[in-house]
């Protein structure tokens, strides 16, 4: 038992010490197990914030900005959106707008669009102390047809996200997917110290 003890309790202290490593989030092109966010419609604009859904939170730096937009949208060669996507969008080549969430979260993207010759379109995520965890300078150039784009997001095995941006090119956003949970790396640590604890009740007494 004591070796068995010893084992579980070298395992949960490597697992701690990678679970204390600094916060990193991978560039996603979907997020398996998200939870799909349906925007309210409200045709408005402004920097908010407006409530994106419970929990979340959206704002920007522009009053230029479009919310819950299904007024058609435009991204120069990579083409058009018309009224069958409810987006966001920056509605200028420089600005920003944040989803903020109550609680942090383990992923958080969106089906995207940018205008390229507008300068450089990026996402990003935050920690709770406006850290940058990740970043991501979107490039990809579309066929221009009707709707299209493309889903991008960030995925990290714990849940430290508090912030998810979204900067430049006129940069617009629907369809988009969060994810609360973490990875099965990261509950990995969670059910190991639920096996230490067991094992730990199962110990005999000292015989007297």
């Amino acid at each position: 038992m004591k070796n068995t003890l010893s084992r579980l309790i070298g395992a949960a202290c490597l697992l701690a010490g990678a679970a204390s490593l600094p916060a990193a989030a991978t560039p996603v092109t979907s997020l398996v197990g998200a939870t799909q966010l349906a925007m309210p419609v409200k045709n408005i604009f402004g920097t908010g914030p407006f409530s994106f859904a419970p929990g979340i939170t959206w704002s920007s730096n522009s009053g230029d900005a479009v919310f819950g937009s299904t007024d058609g949208y435009g991204f120069d060669a990579n083409g058009d959106w018309d009224y069958r996507k409810t987006l966001v969008a920056t509605n200028d080549s420089t600005s920003s707008m944040t989803f903020t969430f109550d609680i942090t979260v383990s992923g958080f993207g969106g089906f995207l669009n940018w205008a390229p010759g507008s300068g450089n379109a990026s996402i990003a995520v935050y920690d709770v102390n406006h850290v940058l965890i990740e970043s991501v300078v979107l490039g990809f150039l579309t066929d221009g047809s009707l709707n299209s784009g493309e889903f991008h997001g960030f995925q990290e095995s714990g849940t430290s996200i508090k912030y998810f941006t979204l900067t430049g090119a006129y940069i617009g956003g629907a369809d988009f997917a969060v994810k609360a949970v973490p990875e099965p790396a990261s509950m990995a640590l969670s059910l190991l110290g639920l096996g230490l604890l067991g094992a730990m009740s199962r110990r005999k007494p000292k015989q007297g």
